[in-house]
């Protein structure tokens, strides 16, 4: 779904971006965490095509972001970190107004505002101001605008930033709920918490570069939450791509990462599956040097590469 590669971003004296790289795939729920200033914002902005890299190329569903701005946003929905607000609109005004302004046909926005209000938990307050909604409100008022136009794609920047803690689980729960409905989304937030919830994967950026753990993996896989689901780090010996073919041809084990002399593994089963894919491994001419769980949370992983400073 989003393809970024050698992507550069300069502001006059200021190199925002400085070379970066991401694949997400198609359905991924995605984080990108990073300290203050590492150019997340710069590249989302990119994605949306609402800048344009200095140099190297980013695409969206196979469609290039500087050439074909029209067609990228057709399928990008996108949520600035400082979304603006018409605070003087009501609730079913506001919607309006960017379901004709989004282009969605006029004989589907009424349709496209009712399942936003749907969508958003804000039907019962169609006809307020927007000046009158809380804070989670008008976030939850500003994802529904980003929704109207059923983008493949979303694009959130600090969604969850100043929301009390019941807005932030119902943030989570909305974007778990719209991944599960096939929509792809590319997060950023401090809050590792969250990401750390509901992401696949989460990305490392650092002063506009990727950054890297101390296994040398810019790209993190976090723990799924289905309890017979297991993640496995193994260290081998050897040619990196017959250990990832025969560790795929292991049953109930699904490769996620290969790199060289390591590879990241996710078992269906318990302990015992787990002995059992060791064993297939070894007996297929795999030479291990170790075998076990990708222990850290999120939290200390990201102290481990970026300090010990919270983010």
């Amino acid at each position: 779904m989003i393809e970024v590669d050698q992507i550069r971003k300069k502001y006059k004296d200021t190199e925002a971006l400085a070379g970066f790289n991401l694949s997400v795939a198609d359905g991924e729920l995605f984080g990108l965490i990073g300290p203050n200033g590492a150019g997340k914002s710069t590249l989302m902005k990119i994605l949306a095509t609402l800048i344009h890299s200095t140099e190297g190329r980013a695409s969206i569903a196979g469609m290039d972001a500087a050439r074909e701005p029209k067609s990228v946003k057709r399928v990008v929905g996108y949520m600035p970190d400082q979304p603006g607000l018409y605070q003087d609109m009501r609730v079913r005004e506001f919607l309006e107004f960017f379901a004709a302004a989004f282009d969605v046909p006029r004989n589907k926005q009424r349709s496209a505002v009712e399942k936003a209000l749907d969508r958003s938990n804000l039907a019962q307050r169609s006809d307020s101001f927007v000046e009158q909604l809380s804070f989670g409100m008008k976030q939850r008022l500003v994802l529904a605008k980003t929704l109207l136009h059923e983008p493949k794609l979303l694009i959130l920047d600090e969604p969850a930033t100043g929301l009390d803690p019941i807005a932030r689980i119902d943030l989570r729960e909305q974007l778990k709920k719209l991944n599960s409905e096939g929509v792809t989304i590319f997060i950023s937030s401090h809050i590792l918490s969250d990401l750390e919830d509901i992401c696949d994967r989460v990305a490392l950026i650092t002063a506009g570069k990727n950054a890297a753990d101390a296994n040398g993996q810019s790209v993190l896989v976090l723990q799924t939450s289905a309890a017979q689901l297991q993640l496995y780090e193994v260290d081998f010996l050897g040619d990196t791509a017959f250990a990832a073919a025969r560790a795929a041809e292991a049953p109930g084990v699904r490769v996620l990462d290969a790199t060289a002399s390591k590879l990241l593994l996710e078992i269906q089963g318990a302990n015992l599956e787990a002995a059992k894919a060791l064993q297939f491994l070894v007996m297929a001419g795999v030479v291990v040097t170790r075998f076990d769980h990708p222990a850290p949370s999120l939290e200390k992983r990201y102290r481990q590469v970026f300090g010990v400073r919270q983010p």
